[in-house]
């Protein structure tokens, strides 16, 4: 199980030396609050993992699920058997004297103990281990002691599935996702103005045909096995075009209508007991409650409480978006209603501590990730960026038109404050894995442990270990792409080649088989098989699985890989820094890999106020007369910048400029210069004007000639 050479192991530590005084020495993610190590002590591991399980079925099945995930990570050399034994190499015990996601794990030279009181504790215990065998180079663990759980008891990712269609398959791996790095729970947005996921049967002509009743059903099972809790959400009163459209006899012709009517109340308690009947084992439901534009506020509080009572009967919690302002008397929304505050707007964050409200921090920045819909846009902040500025304590938004955005609500630590809500509003499932999976293991670890010393440098040390096994655990083929430009962005020019290689081991039953797609479609029994090195040249969207006799295993894996046609100029290939940080698939790098195409940009936050620099060093010195920008450009926005040039690095000249708004805005822009020596050309922009948020910068292309 030899890891390759980057993701070589760190040094241990001294004899049970506390983590918290010196550089993390494992890789895991998120990092234990409490772990000692003992030096030069291994347990080496039998080829056969006998298990001890308390009598649970549950318990039992997620442990099978783990055993196949095992024999994954280490090829087939190791196997998992459940066992009565008291002398079972790992032993599971409960142990009710723990919270319910905390855990502890002994492992010394004879065996592992792992004590939890629940299926979530199980369940992080697992995924700690996982990533432990994920270490193991020689089959043998580390000795050491962890006690270990989350700081923060909400940790939560949202899924918008109201605006475009995110498959079963594509739910599945998030739960597995999940999983892996301890995200406690996934919110499903459901319903929204252009589209309801949801299959009622009440109300059939709400339902958007993908999705079943038992697919969701046996969706729900999966996620509990592997710890994980959906949540379902139902957008009311506001975001519901659709309840208005399709069933106005029962929830009215407007907003307004359906906050009030009693036929309205009937029908949205209706859906949400088809909800519960489906996603039964969560503790919370989410009833929307924000943007209803045009709706009395005091109508707005008193659909959430009259929703909240009848929720709170049923044995759940209500979870709201920040919405309405808060009210007085009888019309003020119940303190037990728990409160995602996103924009701190109308209902600023310290306002909602003081008013007795708990709260769970969803703000801008750094945790909202927008693919706008159905636009070519996007509003996400880079991995650096969310793991070195999340805070529970701070809400801050990324409109600089917002008060927030310069002065950010700090609020004093609290057990008000639940934890963290990551959304991905709007988004394409084509856009989906690139995006939010970078994004979502430094929210892992933050919302694990907001306290946790940070060391990017580290915890991307460790996050490339951690994903190596985690792909290894779910996705038996490897896809690997040559000739890439930029590698992380998956950016190639005019040509690359692709390799598929299949990490399962030939068994009894036979010899697993590649199956591949290229146009993004998932990989049936019936696709083309994978016989050598596929050439491409245009951009595509690989999808490969493996398959044994014609049945898949695991998940199939996924490259969307850019073709580029490069315009040839002497900033070609050059590289390129920033002064703030950037992350796939909008890396600074793609500044100059030769594409030009619209969407071909780096995204960088924050552009003001201080402008972001971003510096081209041409590798020597040369003769330059000309420098073209290009730049995102739709509805009439435009990059705002200057450019400088030097020979030194040091000493810079400005050349040129955009700093207003020109009548026509163009993507590209040519700056004439006098010849002049240049190494090094530096952009000073102040962000991507007029289009959503101005804090952003979209350059797509730097040439030099």
């Amino acid at each position: 199980m030899k890891l390759p050479s980057l993701c070589a192991l760190l040094v241990a530590l001294c004899l049970f030396t506390p983590t918290s005084k010196a550089a993390h020495p494992l890789a895991l993610v998120p990092y234990p609050t409490h772990l000692a190590i003992e030096t030069g002590k291994t347990l080496n591991l039998p080829s056969e993992l006998t298990v001890h399980v308390p009598d649970d079925r549950h318990w039992a099945e997620h442990m099978k699920v783990t055993g196949t995930l095992i024999e994954r990570i280490s090829r087939g050399e190791l196997r998992l058997r459940l066992s009565d034994s008291p002398d079972a190499l790992l032993q599971i015990t409960k142990d009710d004297s723990l919270a319910p996601e905390a855990y502890t794990l002994h492992i010394d030279e004879t065996r592992l103990l792992l004590k939890v009181a629940s299926l979530k504790g199980l369940a992080h215990g697992t995924a700690t281990i996982l990533q432990l065998l994920g270490e193991s180079e020689q089959l043998q663990l580390p000795c050491l002691e962890i006690h270990d759980a989350p700081r923060s008891s909400y940790r939560n990712f949202m899924i918008d599935m109201g605006r475009n269609p995110h498959s079963v398959a594509l739910l599945k791996e998030t739960i597995d996702l999940l999983w892996f790095y301890k995200v406690d729970s996934a919110q499903l947005h459901l319903t929204d103005d252009q589209r309801i996921a949801f299959p009622s049967t009440a109300f059939p002509n709400l339902w958007d045909g993908l999705i079943s009743s038992d697919e969701f059903r046996e969706l729900e099972a999966y996620a509990v096995t592997r710890g994980v809790t959906l949540i379902p959400e139902l957008e009311v009163p506001g975001h519901s075009s659709m309840l208005l459209k399709r069933y106005p006899d029962v929830f009215g012709k407007n907003g307004t209508e359906l906050a009030s009517s009693p036929k309205a109340l009937k029908g949205i308690k209706t859906l949400l007991n088809e909800m519960m009947d489906v996603f039964s084992s969560t503790p919370y439901i989410h009833i929307g409650g924000d943007e209803a534009f045009g709706v009395p506020e005091e109508y707005q509080r008193d659909l959430i409480n009259t929703l909240h009572e009848y929720l709170k009967s049923k044995g759940k919690q209500t979870l709201v978006w920040e919405g309405p302002r808060p009210g007085k008397g009888d019309n003020k929304v119940n303190t037990e209603v728990i409160h995602l505050n996103w924009r701190t707007i109308n209902y600023p964050a310290d306002q909602m501590l003081d008013d007795g409200y708990r709260v769970v921090n969803a703000s801008w920045d750094p945790l909202y990730l927008v693919d706008h819909y159905p636009r070519t846009n996007f509003t996400m902040t880079s991995p650096q960026h969310i793991y070195e500025t999340m805070s529970l304590t701070r809400f801050k938004h990324v409109n600089p038109g917002i008060p927030t955005y310069s002065n950010p609500i700090d609020v004093q630590p609290t057990d008000q404050l639940l934890g963290f809500c990551m959304p991905w509003w709007e988004g394409r499932e084509e856009n989906y894995f690139a995006q939010i999976v970078p994004r979502i293991i430094p929210f892992a670890e933050v919302a694990w442990n907001p306290e946790i010393s940070r060391d990017f440098s580290d915890f991307a040390s460790r996050s490339t270990k951690t994903e190596w096994v985690r792909h290894a655990a779910h996705y038996p083929v490897s896809i690997t792409p040559s000739q890439l430009s930029v590698a992380g962005d998956s950016v190639f020019q005019s040509q690359t080649q692709v390799t598929l290689t299949c990490n399962l081991p030939v068994t009894p039953k036979g010899t697993p088989v590649i199956r591949y797609t290229l146009d993004g479609s998932e990989p049936i029994a019936s696709s083309e098989v994978y016989a050598g090195p596929l050439t491409l040249s245009q951009s595509s969207t690989i999808r490969a699985a493996a398959f044994l006799n014609d049945q898949p295993i695991g998940h199939g894996s996924r490259s969307k890989l850019t073709a580029v046609d490069p315009t040839r100029n002497k900033a070609l290939g050059k590289p390129v820094t920033s002064s703030v940080s950037s992350g796939s698939p909008f890396s600074v790098d793609r500044i100059t890999d030769g594409g030009t195409d619209n969407l071909d940009f780096y995204l960088g936050y924050p552009a003001s106020p201080e402008p972001i620099s971003i510096t081209i060093d041409l590798e020597s010195i040369q003769t330059v007369n000309r420098i073209d920008v290009v730049a995102y450009t739709i509805s009439g926005s435009y990059e705002k910048y200057t450019v400088e040039c030097s020979t030194d690095g040091i000493h810079f000249e400005e050349v040129a400029s955009r700093l207003d708004k020109p009548q026509k805005p163009a993507p590209l822009v040519q700056h004439e210069l006098s010849p002049r020596d240049v190494r090094f050309v530096r952009i000073r922009t102040y962000g991507n004007r007029d289009y959503v948020f101005n804090s952003f910068s979209k350059i797509v292309e730097v040439l030099v000639y």
